[in-house]
């Protein structure tokens, strides 16, 4: 077995904690489902809290907030942020908030995420959300434990495609992040992979988190009284209360599991997330301790602010929309339900926004938060967006960073940011963007800009403060 040696620097605890409401209230992701309403609770909607703390002088901290939502809008991200900051006794900047985008969890906890689309957001929903997260934040006051992180990525395939060709770019690689204790059990895991968690289908009417909530249980199960890098003579008896397991989305704007599902169903949903699982544990148990002190933690922010795209007119947005349609008929018509037909019907369903848009107008500019988490030579990079393959691809390629992982919907939700092929195939993400295919590339540009930033803040000594003693997070792009 490895050796896991602690030493003083990294601390970590975490919880989980139901959010499900009860049925009645409408449901998210699928304009398809029109105003139809929760039936019932499948699986658990949860908040998953892991707090990760640097423990030496002047270390920093990160808490990320993993929720079962289709999104969370910036609105909703910022009052949690606050809460946890509050119950913590942390800055709130310290507190990234994420979505699993399950489409199975509630319409009511997020804003109208799209100009074209109807407001939805309940506030008593949003803020029982808020009040339960909090809740669960304080009570990991007194639970720090020492860890050695262990960071690994490694393939993931089978579980999601491109979802409009599946010889398209798509990443299909799960990152891993585990924190381990002194017994060698593990204590933390946050785990990343591309892919929309739509195992499920408009005609679902009961609450899920869908392939990540299945992800989850099997790897907590898994993990939950083994200790694989314990010391010297094996597994030290103790809690088989398992880890606290995390799993966020990464550059996934356009990947599906549309081509490898083989049924639209909870049976489909746990063989997903298990096979996602068993691909994150052999990651896992491949990875190898670093050696020497643990990495220096380091949490840094940054703000792009990106022109959103031009418009055609309103007459020609409708003509493109009424050709998407009749496309779309025809696919019908000759192939049924499918997931050629699912293609034809989303560009149908993305035009129709476009021309929407086109009659209610674009803001000029829009401001994304964009966040790097560094662990040494790893790091995290987080967007709001539904980032394309290709994009989120790129940024790994273009980072100094031994690895990077990207994380997508992560503080606030601005929809799909879609490369150059996509908006000449005109397929639905492209259609729905609020920005042209140049915006995706200025992200993609700043974003290992903000990353170089920080590797070189890493390998270069002492950090400079701001006269308040914050580091700075960088300026605009």
């Amino acid at each position: 077995m490895r050796r896991v040696n602690v030493e003083a620097g990294l601390r970590f605890t975490g919880t989980r904690v139901e959010l499900t409401p009860p049925p009645g209230s409408p449901l998210a992701g699928y304009g398809a489902r029109g105003e139809a309403v929760a039936t019932g609770r499948h699986d658990p909607l949860e908040a998953v809290l892991l707090s990760l703390r640097d423990a030496r002088p002047g270390g920093e901290r990160v808490i990320w907030v993993v929720l079962d939502a289709v999104a969370a809008d910036g609105e909703l991200a910022r009052a949690v942020e606050s809460a946890v900051g509050a119950a913590l006794g942390c800055p709130p900047e310290s507190v990234l908030v994420a979505a699993t985008h399950t489409h199975s969890g509630p319409a009511g906890w997020i804003r109208r995420i799209h100009p074209a689309f109807p407001e939805t957001a309940d506030a008593a929903m949003r803020a029982e959300l808020v009040r339960r997260v909090a809740t669960a934040a304080a009570g990991l006051a007194g639970t720090e434990r020492e860890v050695r992180p262990l960071v690994g990525d490694g393939p993931a395939p089978g579980i999601g495609t491109n979802r409009t060709d599946p010889a398209g770019p798509h990443d299909a690689s799960v990152g891993v992040l585990a924190l381990v204790e002194a017994s060698g059990a593990v204590a933390g895991l946050l785990v990343d992979h591309a892919c929309h968690a739509t195992v499920l289908g408009h005609d679902n009417l009961r609450w899920s988190a869908d392939w990540p909530g299945a992800a989850r249980r099997s790897l907590a199960g898994a993990l939950a009284a083994g200790r694989p890098f314990a010391e010297g003579g094996g597994p030290e008896p103790g809690s088989d209360r398992g880890p606290t397991v995390a799993i966020v989305q990464g550059s996934s704007g356009d990947a599906s599991p549309r081509f490898v599902r083989r049924a639209q169903s909870f049976g489909e949903v746990d063989r997903l997330g298990g096979l996602l699982a068993a691909h994150a544990l052999a990651t896992l148990l491949a990875a190898r301790p670093a050696a020497g002190p643990g990495p220096r933690l380091v949490l840094r922010r940054d703000t792009v602010v990106l022109p959103t795209r031009p418009l055609p007119s309103p007459a020609e947005a409708g003509r493109l929309a009424a050709e998407a349609e009749v496309a779309w008929r025809a696919v019908a018509a000759a192939e049924g339900q499918g997931p050629h037909e699912r293609v034809a019907r989303t560009r149908w369903e993305g035009a129709a926004l476009l021309a929407r848009v086109a009659e209610v107008g674009l803001p000029e500019r829009v401001e994304l938060p964009v966040t790097v988490v560094a662990l040494g030579d790893d790091a995290w990079l987080h967007v709001p967006v539904e980032l394309f393959a290709s994009l989120g691809l790129g940024i790994r390629a273009g980072s100094p960073f031994t690895r990077t992982r990207v994380v997508g919907y992560t503080d606030g939700y601005i929809g799909y940011m879609a490369d150059r092929a996509a908006h000449e195939a005109g397929v639905y993400e492209a259609s729905a963007s609020l920005f042209d295919a140049a915006a995706g590339r200025r992200l993609a540009d700043a974003s290992i800009g903000l990353l170089r930033r920080v590797r070189a803040e890493v390998q270069g000594g002492p950090v400079v403060t701001g006269d308040d003693g914050r580091r700075p997070a960088g300026g605009a792009s």
